[in-house]
């Protein structure tokens, strides 16, 4: 059962209560086609609601589409309407009305596997365990173990809040109903998500002793494996399951996903190639584990598999953009740089502009900045955010200067263009004009001054470059207020805080920028005041785990260097 996929009941019901005779099929069609079939007769008071629930639902005003099919189902007791109606306040997680109108449906057909399972799901939404297990106990006695397996596989297919809240309940029931393997899977779930991987197995090898064959637990089992450091427990047993299920997707691609993780790219490829020529015709699988290699940083299987697809003309946009992604990685920039500019369509400026990053690193600015022109032509309603990517990548190769003539440039062409402002304001702060960076971000306040991230810029250069310490804590302030969760303006705060003295306070805010965005500017702020404070040990391991995920950190080897620390 979907969550809702509205049908065209009610043009259907139009349809027979208006026409004066059924056509009769013609010899192509050996079924009548559905909107001819009989159906009942309805006033036309109830034709009209539905035809005004159809329309809402065009409108997407799902809300009144409930109103009018729920009324409907109650007048007509269709059980046509009334499923409709049912299935759609499910949709719109109407739960009291789901329950309404699911046992309305019962009334009509008491052993309708899928009003007993919005029945079910409605009572568990509601909190209530007994009356659901009513309902479980006709859904298993009407339709067996294998109804129940579909009715977990619906919690797993809901939300996230509503999932755990129907995993949840469903695990408490495994005590109830002990030999249903597809509740002790459901437990295995609910303590999964609570972290207990122990329990969480213990409940699937039990659900896997009532039914072998549970795929959804076996494939769990190698997922709780993996998370208890039983990595290659978990390879072997998904190992088995390829080749006890050959043909089976699902373990497949496990294996692949898991092989991939471990490193394991040669064993992953071999899976790979037999993926495709198991599923030849499934472009789209192949494509997704195409992707999956490249992720995982397997290159060479992805672009095998990349350019397999390329040559069966499949999504050649797409290919070339994940090919110049994979080149990348190869660090073969020309190579990628050629499949950039080949990319058509929705991804042309992503993939241009990418390779106008690339030419620049390699040196070729004039190709890059013509490249860069010819996608601002093309594009206008860009320009600005082209002007500011182009500064950001001559900056990045070490051309500052060449930055701001190209953002000077621009902004005289707009002058009140805040976006351009800022951009040159911190390519300023990198040639150490404070004059300019001044200027620019106090003539975004005037145009914009609740933008916390020019407050901000401001409060902080003057922060760490002058002695206006009481200016600079203003601003930050200001900011702040404007973004109190900001890891940056809390690490700006810390930083003002510590030149003003303010050691205490100083470490709070730079503690709770680091928990936030623990990256080495913000680490190297955190441990100097930690330092200063007598807590060396911790200073030293914020440090140490900062370097060793960014070893070669220059703000960390900077500070310590100032400070004459060792780790």
């Amino acid at each position: 059962m979907t969550r809702f996929a509205f049908l065209p009941l009610c043009g259907a019901l139009l349809l027979n209560g208006c026409a004066s005779k059924t056509p009769a099929p013609t010899p192509a069609d050996p079924e009548p086609p559905a909107a001819t079939q009989s159906a009942p007769s309805y006033d036309s008071e109830t034709l009209s609601d539905l035809l005004v629930a159809e329309v809402a639902a065009q409108r997407q005003s799902l809300g009144v589409t409930l109103a009018y099919y729920s009324q409907a189902a109650r007048t007509t007791g269709d059980p046509q309407v009334i499923s409709q109606a049912a299935q759609l306040a499910h949709y719109l997680e109407d739960h009291q009305q789901t329950l309404a109108l699911s046992q309305l449906w019962l009334e009509k057909a008491p052993a309708n596997e899928e009003a007993l399972q919005l029945a079910i799901l409605s009572e568990i939404r509601l909190g209530n365990i007994d009356a659901a297990s009513r309902y479980l106990d006709t859904l298993l006695g009407e339709h067996g173990g294998d109804a129940l397996g579909r009715l977990v596989s619906q919690a797993r297919g809901l939300d996230a809040q509503g999932n755990q809240q129907l995993v949840q309940a469903l695990a408490q029931l495994s005590d109830r109903y002990p030999k249903q393997a597809p509740l002790w899977y459901a437990r295995a779930l609910w303590l999964e998500h609570e972290n207990d991987y122990a329990g969480a197995l213990e409940a699937n090898e039990r659900a896997l002793d009532l039914m072998p064959r549970h795929e959804d637990a076996l494939l769990l089992k190698a997922q709780l494996l993996h998370k208890l450091g039983e990595e290659k427990q978990a390879l072997r047993h998904l190992k088995k399951l390829v080749r006890k299920y050959p043909q089976a997707r699902r373990p497949r691609i496990a294996y692949i996903r898991m092989l991939l993780a471990a490193g394991e790219t040669g064993k992953a490829e071999k899976q790979l190639v037999t993926m495709a020529e198991q599923h030849p015709e499934d472009l789209d699988l192949r494509f997704s584990l195409a992707l999956l290699a490249l992720e995982a940083g397997a290159t060479e299987p992805a672009r095998r598999q990349l350019q397999s697809l390329l040559a069966e003309n499949y999504r050649p946009d797409d290919m070339h953009l994940y090919l110049g992604q994979a080149a990348e990685q190869a660090e073969q920039p020309d190579q990628a740089v050629d499949h950039y500019l080949k990319v058509q369509g929705p991804q042309a400026v992503r993939a241009s502009v990418q390779a106008a990053r690339l030419l620049y690193q390699q040196g070729n600015s004039d190709q890059a900045s013509a490249l860069m022109a010819s996608l601002a032509k093309q594009h206008p309603e860009l320009a600005t955010s082209l002007t500011v990517t182009e500064a950001e990548m001559r900056n990045n190769i070490g051309d500052p200067q060449g930055a701001l003539v190209l953002l000077d440039r621009a902004v005289k062409a707009e002058p009140d263009n805040t976006e351009l402002l800022y951009s040159r304001a911190m390519i300023a702060e990198k040639t150490g004009d404070m004059e300019k960076l001044e200027s620019d971000l106090r003539r975004v306040l005037s145009i914009k001054p609740d933008d916390a991230s020019a407050l901000n810029a401001l409060g902080y250069t003057l922060a760490n470059r002058t002695q206006r310490l009481d200016e600079a804590y203003d601003y930050i302030s200001r900011a702040l207020a404007l973004r109190p969760d900001d890891p940056a303006i809390l690490d700006s705060m810390g930083w003002v805080l510590y030149k003003r003295g303010e050691m205490e306070a100083a470490r709070d805010y730079l503690r709770r920028a680091y928990d936030k965005f623990p990256d080495p500017e913000v680490a190297a702020h955190y441990g100097e005041v930690l330092w200063v404070l007598g807590a060396q040990h911790r200073a030293r391991q914020v440090w140490r785990d900062t370097l060793d995920s960014n070893p070669d950190a220059p703000h960390i080897r900077e500070v310590m260097e100032k400070l004459g620390a060792r780790l």
